[in-house]
């Protein structure tokens, strides 16, 4: 059965409306997509609706995507580097991460989409790797780099914030390859949208 313009004009909106109500967005062809349109104060341990790194339960919380897609990463060739402007690069395999000491804290992250999540992160801090890596105290800025290319910029003023850090779990369990296993940024100060997944280098640039 054909559609005459008037009628596919009129059916426009109903169509953009029930895109909505499934629970996804599309932005720019798909440059941007949530899992989810809710508002999430807090969330809790459910059963894990994605595929995960541990294959059992995941603390689940929104899924979105900026330009990137879910990545597998191989773990006999991960490596997380800390270079640029230090006295002791390091070129630290999963295991090297998982033996520094850690913290857990829970922390907000907030999405340009109009979600938020308190979220119990477990990982690194971010000024123990620059620490370890002789970074010199007063950086003018840090670039996180992931496995698929796409970085964020830390400036003076973001990287002043204590809880920085590289994140190895959320909700106690090892991230999910769609939250970014094995290692996350998690930037308090910044939005969702920078704090960057599948991180494999962090380069320093001194003042």
């Amino acid at each position: 059965m054909g559609v005459d313009r008037r009628s596919f004009i009129r059916l426009v909106p109903l169509a953009v409306a029930a895109a909505l109500a499934g629970g996804s967005w599309w932005i720019l062809g798909g440059m941007v997509r949530a899992s989810t349109t809710r508002s999430v104060a807090t969330v809790t341990t459910t059963e894990a609706s994605q595929t995960t790194a541990t294959a059992s339960k995941a603390f689940d919380f929104p899924v979105t995507w900026n330009g990137d897609k879910a990545t597998q990463v191989d773990l006999n060739e991960y490596r997380l580097k800390v270079d640029g402007d230090v006295s002791n690069p390091l070129n630290l395999t999963l295991d090297d991460l998982r033996a520094l000491s850690s913290v857990r804290r829970t922390l907000n992250i907030q999405c340009i989409l109009g979600w938020a999540a308190d979220v119990p992160w477990e990982g690194v801090l971010l000024s123990e790797l620059l620490s370890l890596a002789g970074a010199p105290e007063n950086l003018a800025e840090v670039t996180v780099e992931s496995v698929t290319g796409h970085k964020t910029t830390l400036n003076s003023n973001d990287l002043a914030n204590p809880d920085n850090m590289i994140a190895l779990k959320a909700g106690g369990l090892p991230l999910t390859v769609e939250h970014g296993y094995p290692a996350r940024l998690v930037a308090p100060k910044r939005s969702g949208l920078n704090w960057l997944k599948y991180v494999t280098r962090i380069t320093c640039k001194k003042k």
